[in-house]
């Protein structure tokens, strides 16, 4: 449920892409037109590419419903989730990419409509059947929260759209600041999603400033029409909005999450008492009544925030 919407984005970018490509004429391409059409024919591809490789993840690693197979790489890597932790980064690439695609505006509102579908709708459904299994069966953020795809799915809803608005370089540098906050202690995980920064929570502090340094250095020493003390204005002004980016989609999922819950509860414990009053009223075991006006309500926008991803 919670790679569904992502993935009806790449079919989206995946259609539009073979569209582009049966409705090309050669004869009346200028030079212009065939970079651009090169361009969005190689986003299409990528984006096409890497929802296979990321599905592809689930597929390989099946020894167990829950959690990932932990690899130690010898001198390479520390024991971590190799195939978690690439599937997370496909799917950070994926809406990158998409917004890439789409367009900066109508990207944003579709990362908006499929962020909502995914974190909403999926708190809403486990929520109810939360409600309907005992206490101690679910961990503390819940049956979504300790799904294989929820840290997936989350990283790449947050990176990517942080990466399509705001570049690479203030990508990792805000990423970098929020992480040694934590690392500091100064803010709590819930400000850091901390559930869903998957590699990240295992980088020390020393990786993270080397990795901001040579991309900052790389990305605005290489822009030759700025001067050093322009370069690092524009450097912090980019840092500045990037956090402020980050911290909003951080706020922006969590509500999502809590929304979703209490919707579920609340249509849960509605749906209980119209079954209770009807299975008196009736003496059947199994009484029939009506769906309740929130479920039928988080169905139906959930259902047209998913076609308006599908169509575009």
């Amino acid at each position: 449920m919670l790679l569904v919407p992502s993935m009806v984005l790449v079919l989206h970018v995946s259609f539009r892409g073979f569209k582009l490509l049966s409705s090309i004429q050669i004869e009346t391409l200028s030079g212009d037109d065939v970079w651009f059409l090169a361009d969005a024919l190689l986003l299409s591809l990528i984006i096409s590419m890497l929802g296979i490789l990321c599905i592809a993840c689930f597929f390989i690693d099946t020894k167990s419903p829950m959690s990932w197979t932990i690899y130690n790489i010898k001198h390479l890597t520390p024991a971590q989730p190799l195939l978690r932790d690439l599937a997370a980064i496909c799917m950070a690439m994926i809406h990158f990419s998409a917004i890439e695609f789409i367009g900066l505006h109508p990207g944003i509102l579709l990362w908006h409509f499929t962020a909502i579908v995914t974190v909403l709708y999926t708190a809403f459904v486990c929520r109810i059947i939360e409600k309907n299994t005992e206490p101690s069966s679910t961990s503390d953020g819940g049956i979504v929260g300790s799904a294989r795809a929820w840290p997936i799915v989350i990283f790449g809803l947050r990176y990517g759209l942080l990466t399509g608005i705001c570049g690479l370089a203030p990508t990792v540098n805000a990423m970098v600041l929020l992480r040694l906050f934590k690392q500091m202690d100064l803010v709590s995980s819930k400000v850091t999603a901390e559930d869903s920064e998957c590699f990240l929570t295992q980088t020390g502090s020393i990786p993270l400033l080397v990795s901001s340094s040579l991309v900052t250095a790389y990305v605005y020493g290489a822009d030759t029409d700025l001067d050093k003390e322009g370069a690092v204005w524009i450097a912090v002004l980019d840092w500045a909005f990037a956090s402020a980016v980050l911290a909003y989609v951080n706020a922006f999922v969590f509500l999502l999450d809590k929304a979703g819950r209490k919707l579920g509860e609340t249509n849960f414990n509605v749906g209980n008492r119209a079954f209770i009053q009807a299975h008196q009223a009736s003496g059947a075991t199994v009484p029939n009544i009506k769906p309740t006006t929130i479920g039928c309500s988080v169905f139906g926008v959930c259902s047209f925030l998913l076609l308006c991803v599908a169509m575009g």
